[in-house]
């Protein structure tokens, strides 16, 4: 046995766990009957194979037991060892166990006995504290009782000091709050008396609260708020704290207030007390104007003094209540130094002041939109609309006096600037009504006098009547900075709508750009429109500068559309003039100046006098077709487009006299006769020449500079007067025919040329010019006169 114990595998367990013969026996579902049946069924041997098969089994595993206790047998011996061992201490620790038990029924019988006496000594002692408390209560409340008594005025009945005799009330119940002293007889005996002095005493502090209110109608009727007391409220107020009634104290106020605004809100705006109370006759069901002439008029003034009374009495709820919230924003109680706001507002409550503006323009705009209603407005619904700018102004006058009134510093305003516009909005339907309406009266008037077709244009009476609508339009609400930017808006889309039919109006054909004959129909309808949208534009613009910034600043952009309409209508005709003076001018390079000895002196060249008698032929057939007729004197579109047109002669002749090459002295001479030519013609024709300015000055200097020598030209303030494309397109006239100038070099012609400076920088150009001196200079025989020359020019090119 031993030596099998020895050749055992200690793995043997294992093993015997891996072997498949064994693992049906270690499933916890493990069935022994479906086991043999299995076994049986599936097997062809007979079942005592199997059986000696299973005892064979049975014999390994037991072996294998014993294997494995042998194996482990030392641990087995430690084991049982540690047994005994637990065995002895579990005895020592039953027996420490029965003593401890032991000594502790000893103590319970020593203790229970205290303990029962110690109890019944605290019950006594519980109950002897709580009779005391109650009979301190109980005297306490008896000398508050006889304070009481002793604040009634034994004549009059009424109590010396109102206040205190609140206090020692809210004391007594304080009291009475803090112990039940019910079924005491001295107690019991004071009830009906405290229960009498209480109401007394609420009704005494309401009393003094109502006079302070009529106090305060009365006196804002007539004196202001400056008469109001601030100690009969805060006293009333004290009193109401004494009571802890000061939260009722505020909200009283409150509700008084909207309930009698709602209450005039509906008599001011009910059309059957307006009539009755205007004397006409009563109105239709339907609210329908009640009558004509003079009974109109009279229930239209009997309608605004209600509405006047009715802002008297928004104005006045509010200051009064703000009154209130003043002092309670000062009123501290002297004992316990308690804020009397404090006290009566939680942290997310609204200020009195806030609640009352909220609750009267909530009722107004409720009561206006009512009466703005088409079914319910009737005669009341017509008024408001079309005296909108008096409503407005009396609500705008209405906040104006609550700011004023409540402007005292160190306290908060009953109202801030930005709370205006909700006033206003209550009135938003007429406001919408009011400016739909002017709209309209505008549109009809712009209509008439712009029909937008193509028939003849109206007369100047529809004009007229036109510009009139828009003053009065603008001058109703002059008054009112809000109402003005508002209706200027609204003019501003009668604007935009004459100057698209303005646009629509417009004639527009090939004969716009004829300008060699007399003025056709297309361009005289063309001319008179203008004239027409410009005496529009010149009319509304003196309005500006009497009228608000933001509504002057709400007109620009409709003007400047009505401008652009009007320009747009006659620069056909403009350009037309300007380019065929330009094709004149052009033929000054036809022109021989570079011949001595030339006859005629006296007389302009040819194209000069063409020029001047086309200048001639656009005043008569176009210019003067304007009204009023272009003049410095008198700022127009059409002074503009003139006086531009006038600049533009004078600059291209400019430039083209300084591209003549060669120019001889003669040549000179009759240049300088064509210029004083141009002088005339453009300044009797277009327009002033000293009203130019710069072109004007231009011309002048070019003429002293064809009489200037050379070797001046540096010297002479004709510099700084006249451009530096000007003087070195003429200085070219003085060169060698070597030193071609800088068009000629590019095989530019005069009249492209002008078109390339026309297109491109003053820089551009007379870099344009610099390459091509620079080009030619070094290619040419320069003697003296020429060296001196060049120097001169490339001086002006380095300094420009």
């Amino acid at each position: 046995m031993g030596k099998g114990g020895e050749a055992s595998d200690p793995t043997a367990a294992g093993n015997l766990q891996d072997d498949a013969a064994y693992t049906p026996f270690l499933q916890d579902s493990f069935n022994a009957t479906e086991f043999a049946s299995d076994a049986l069924a599936g097997s062809h041997t007979t079942a005592q194979a199997q059986t000696r098969m299973l005892q064979d089994r049975i014999q390994g595993l037991q072996l294998s037991l014993r294997e494995e206790v042998l194996r482990r047998r030392p641990e087995v011996l430690q084991q049982a060892a540690q047994l005994r061992d637990t065995e002895t201490a579990m005895q020592g620790i039953s027996l420490t166990v029965e003593t401890v038990q032991s000594a502790l029924q000893r103590a319970k019988a020593l203790i229970m006995e205290p303990y029962g006496q110690l109890q019944l000594k605290t019950q006594q002692l519980r109950n002897l504290h709580s009779t005391v408390e109650i009979l301190r209560h109980v005297i306490q409340r008896l000398k508050l009782v006889t304070k009481l008594k002793q604040q009634i005025d034994a004549k009059s009945g009424g109590y010396q000091d109102l206040a205190k005799a609140a206090k020692l009330l809210a004391d007594i119940d304080i009291i009475g709050s803090e112990a039940d002293l019910a079924g005491i007889d001295v107690v019991e005996a004071d009830s009906e008396f405290l229960h009498s002095t209480w109401q007394d005493v609420q009704g005494q502090a309401e009393a003094r609260m109502l006079n302070q209110v009529i106090v305060y109608l009365q006196a804002a009727l007539q004196h202001g708020i400056e008469t109001l007391s601030q100690a009969e409220v805060g006293s009333a107020l004290q009193v109401y704290f004494n009571l802890g009634l000061l939260r009722k104290a505020v909200s009283d106020p409150l509700d008084y207030h909207t309930r009698q605004f709602g209450s005039s809100i509906k008599d001011t705006l009910d059309p059957k007390k307006l009539s009755a109370g205007a004397g006409s006759p009563a109105s239709t069901p339907d609210g329908s104007r009640p009558g004509h002439g003079h009974a109109t008029t009279k229930w239209q003034e009997h309608l605004w003094q209600k509405l006047g009374m009715l802002m008297e009495k928004l104005r006045v709820s509010i200051v009064a209540v703000w009154h209130m919230q003043r002092v309670l924003a000062k009123k501290r109680d002297p004992l316990t130094h308690v804020l009397f706001i404090d006290e009566c507002l939680d942290e997310t409550s609204p200020l009195p002041s806030e609640h009352i503006w909220t609750s009267l323009t909530a009722l107004l705009t409720e009561g206006l939109a009512a009466a703005a209603a088409p079914v319910k407005g009737g005669f009341i619904r017509e008024a408001l609309t079309t005296h909108y700018p008096r409503l407005a102004a009396l609500l705008e006058e209405t906040f104006r006096r609550i700011v004023q009134d409540t402007d005292v510093k160190g306290v908060m305003p009953a109202v801030t600037a930005e709370q205006q516009a909700e006033l206003i909005d209550t009135a938003s339907p007429f406001q919408n009504a009011y400016l739909g309406a002017s709209l309209t009266r505008m549109s009809d008037a712009v209509t008439a006098a712009f029909p937008g077709t193509s028939r003849t244009l109206t007369s100047s009476a529809e004009l007229q009547k036109c510009i009139a609508r828009m003053h009065d339009e603008v001058r109703v609400v002059a008054d009112s900075p809000r109402l003005s930017a508002l209706t200027a808006r609204t003019v501003g889309k009668a604007l935009q709508l004459m100057a698209e039919k303005a646009e629509y109006m417009t004639f527009a054909g090939p004969e716009m750009r004829q300008v060699g004959g007399p003025s056709s129909s297309g361009q005289q309808r063309n001319m008179r429109l203008c004239s027409q949208l410009q005496e529009v534009h010149r009319s509304l613009l003196t309005l500006l500068p009497r009228m608000q910034p933001h509504a002057a600043a709400a007109l620009m952009a409709p003007l400047e559309a009505v401008q652009a309409v009007a320009i747009e209508a006659v620069m056909p005709i403009f350009k037309a003039m300007v380019e065929a003076a330009e094709e004149i001018i052009l033929r000054l390079h036809s022109e021989g100046f570079a011949d001595e000895g030339q006859q005629g002196m006296t007389q302009a060249s040819a194209y000069m006098q063409a020029l001047t008698t086309h200048l001639t032929h656009c005043r008569a057939e176009y210019l003067s077709q304007f009204h009023p007729a272009p003049s410095p004197q008198v700022p127009s579109f059409v002074s503009a487009l003139t006086e531009r047109m006038a600049c533009r002669v004078v600059v291209f002749f400019v430039r083209h006299a300084s591209l003549v090459r060669p120019l001889s002295n003669d040549g000179k001479l009759r240049l300088a006769k064509d210029m004083g030519e141009l002088e005339a013609g453009v300044g009797q024709s277009v327009y002033p020449l000293d009203h130019l300015g710069l072109p004007f000055n231009m011309l002048r200097a070019f003429r002293r500079l064809l009489f200037l020598d050379t070797a001046e030209v540096m010297g002479s303030p004709l510099v700084r007067e006249l451009p530096a494309s000007v003087m070195l397109h003429h200085l070219y006239s003085r060169a060698p025919a070597g030193l071609q100038s800088p068009h000629v070099r590019q095989s530019f012609t005069p009249a492209q040329y002008s078109l390339w400076l026309d297109q491109h920088s003053t820089s551009e150009a007379l870099k344009f010019i610099k390459g091509a001196l620079s080009a030619t200079a070094a290619k040419v025989d320069q003697d003296d006169a020429c060296k001196e020359l060049v120097g001169v020019m490339t001086q002006i090119c380095s300094n420009s």
